[in-house]
């Protein structure tokens, strides 16, 4: 049982969204005390981003971990969360007007977005994922109030 985090990149000369190392291990450290795993897909484009949710289906994802990068909406990848079922995360490290366009056009509404918070967005955003499979009290007594 997992949660992947998918990122995508965050401009034109961005080859792929790198979490930097201390992070994912936090990450992965923190999941795997509340018995579950991380799986970090970093991606280049949106049919990148596409082709990995077309896989989480089959591969015992759990949650999801979003971070669409500079994201125009796009109805493919709209259409692979519906058809995923999975419930995710929105994920933007860096608050801005594109993360708000790429939300409001979304037509699968995520759990929750968490814009603008750098690489400590993962950490919220994995926390909320914890107690939405309910594993929070496995990790910490923190609670997030999903």
């Amino acid at each position: 049982m997992s949660i992947a985090i998918i990122t995508a990149p965050q401009g034109p000369r961005s080859q792929a969204n790198g979490l930097p190392r201390e992070v994912v291990s936090q990450l992965v450290q923190r999941a795997s005390q509340a018995g579950k795993t991380v799986t970090l897909c970093s991606c280049r484009n949106v049919p990148d981003v596409i082709e990995k949710l077309r896989r989480t289906g089959d591969d015992g994802t759990e949650f999801l971990l979003l971070d669409p990068g500079v994201h125009v909406p796009d109805g493919d990848l709209d259409a692979w969360l519906v058809r995923s079922g999975i419930p995710y995360i929105e994920v933007h490290a860096d608050h801005s007007q594109a993360a708000q366009a790429a939300q409001a056009a979304a037509t699968d509404k995520p759990l929750s977005v968490i814009d603008g918070y750098g690489a400590q967005g993962y950490v919220l955003a994995l926390s909320i994922a914890l107690e939405h499979l309910g594993c929070a009290e496995c990790e910490n007594d923190i609670h997030v109030g999903t």
